[in-house]
């Protein structure tokens, strides 16, 4: 009777934490760029990283992908097994734009992409983005990690 209490806690605790994983990725965190207010997915691991947007047929309209560095740095961006044109969006510790690559097509690999300036996030989101809603270098990106 132990043993069968014993794992049902075990099964239950795994359950709710693989839904609180759950809801918080399909959620996101917001991001706001111009009073734009985008839901991004959080990328701060090497694995997250490296697997970023590859392999996805779409992103929805408002989404995107946010790549957190420990610190600012000089951090290139390719379309690797990405099927999607994105704009990719280099933003300074300060949290300013400081360098946008707009409406990168995926054929463009083994090409890559970089910011003259150091970056510690850098945002991806589909490709026409940044000239919707006029992005310009210099302006300020609000989220909270």
């Amino acid at each position: 009777m132990r043993r069968v209490l014993v794992g049902s806690v075990i099964l239950f605790i795994a359950v709710v934490t693989v839904v609180a994983i759950l809801s918080q990725n399909s959620e996101g965190t917001p991001l706001s760029i111009k009073n734009k207010v985008f839901t991004v997915e959080i990328a701060n691991t090497s694995q997250k990283r490296e697997q970023g947007l590859c392999c996805r047929d779409s992103l929805a309209v408002d989404r995107g992908m946010l790549f957190v560095y420990d610190s600012p740095g000089d951090y290139r961006f390719w379309m690797k097994d990405t099927r999607i044109p994105l704009d990719m969006i280099w933003i300074s510790s300060s949290k300013r734009i400081v360098h946008i690559e707009e409406s990168v097509q995926p054929d463009t690999y083994p090409e890559s992409f970089r910011s003259d300036k150091p970056a510690q996030y850098v945002l991806e989101l589909n490709a026409g983005s940044a000239k919707k809603y006029n992005f310009q270098n210099r302006d300020k990106v609000a989220f909270e990690l």
